[in-house]
């Protein structure tokens, strides 16, 4: 059994890793601003002045780091631009730098987003700037350090279990909530955005493949996704299979690309692939009231 140290461990992805990687028996501990007494990477793994680190950390000596911990959604990264900066790019050196130092690292496993590609040619958005940042940094990390790093490009990712409250919800967590409100559902756009939809269950699989895989990554990229997608409108026809409601349209988010799917041959090379379909999963999310 391995001792794992989770950034971000309070937060969707990560609380769902926690729990996967407890059952399985692994040492586990995290650090989350959501945390009863809250704990900031960019506080607790600042290295000292004198050289050293808080002595919690180093001497539970993790073996494999998990980096999940960032403000996600592109609307608020549009919104706080310089904010979700520092808490998603420079936490992200803080924890490289006292992943290097600490000499039980074997590997470090970013929570990085299929974002960062946008149309073909780069970030269109704040968020998907910091999340290549990041990137960049892990793979120089294993080049000119020698830590074994690795990045995972997350799709869009949905369960039955998503956060279904606030402005940053995601489309599937958003209509949900609305439908066991009594509230139209909105689609922003015309809804002919497609997306590679993966559920949590299969990012937090993945995340466990890359802890397990026995030969070094070396700053390797990798997408996670299930390799097909879904436009926001045939997701509206499946709910509308079984439930009566009327969708509502408004104006495009800025920053919002057409379309994602994933490459997962690659991860596939390896031994990795994804195990719930889109359809199979969207159709879970909302197999809830329904039609008389």
């Amino acid at each position: 059994m391995s001792k794992c140290l989770i950034t971000g461990h309070r937060g969707y992805i990560g609380s769902h890793l926690y729990k996967a990687l407890k059952n399985l028996g692994h040492e586990v501990i995290g650090i989350d601003l959501q945390d009863e007494v809250s704990h900031d990477v960019i506080k607790d793994l600042k290295e000292g002045t004198d050289g050293l680190f808080h002595p919690y950390y180093t001497s539970f000596q993790p073996e494999y780091i998990f980096h999940m911990a960032c403000w996600p959604r592109i609307g608020l990264c549009l919104e706080k631009p310089v904010e979700t900066m520092q808490n998603n790019v420079i936490a992200g050196s803080i924890l490289l730098n006292f992943a290097r130092k600490c000499d039980s690292v074997k590997r470090v496993i970013y929570s990085s987003s299929s974002s960062v590609v946008g149309d073909g040619f780069g970030p269109t958005n704040p968020y998907a700037l910091q999340k290549l940042a990041t990137e960049i940094e892990t793979k120089m990390y294993a080049e000119i350090y020698g830590l074994d790093t690795v990045s995972l490009r997350y799709f869009n990712v949905y369960s039955e279990t998503q956060d279904t409250s606030g402005p940053y919800a995601t489309a599937v967590a958003h209509w949900r909530h609305s439908l066991l409100n009594n509230i139209n559902p909105y689609i922003t756009g015309d809804g002919e955005q497609r997306r590679d939809m993966v559920h949590v269950d299969d990012i937090v699989s993945a995340n466990i493949f890359s802890m397990n895989y026995d030969k070094d990554f070396k700053g390797k990229i990798f997408d996670v996704g299930t390799g097909d997608n879904i436009s926001l409108n045939e997701i509206k026809d499946i709910i509308l299979q079984t439930h009566d409601v009327q969708f509502d349209y408004t104006i495009a988010r800025a920053g919002e690309v057409k379309e994602t799917r994933a490459d997962i041959k690659p991860l596939e090379k390896l031994g990795w692939t994804a195990s719930i379909s889109v359809n199979e999963g969207i159709r879970k999310c909302f197999v809830f009231g329904g039609k008389k």
